[in-house]
């Protein structure tokens, strides 16, 4: 099949080799979060997995340990 390319080079050149992340937006304490990135979306904040503790602290919540 004969394609645009005038040479392998510029195949080569111009193929994207690995998808890239694709920057979605920031979470509730500024830090980036990419499209791959596994989230909850919350009242229109973005909390990352494992964040969910430090987001409710951050929002005023209270620890008991």
């Amino acid at each position: 099949m004969k394609d645009n390319f005038s040479n392998q080079n510029e195949r080569d050149r111009l193929t994207p080799t690995e998808k890239e992340s694709k920057l979605i937006g920031y979470d509730y304490a500024g830090h980036e979060v990419f499209e791959s990135d596994s989230r909850i979306i919350f009242d229109g904040y973005i909390i990352c997995e494992g964040d969910e503790r430090d987001f409710l602290l951050t929002m005023g919540g209270d620890a008991v340990d």
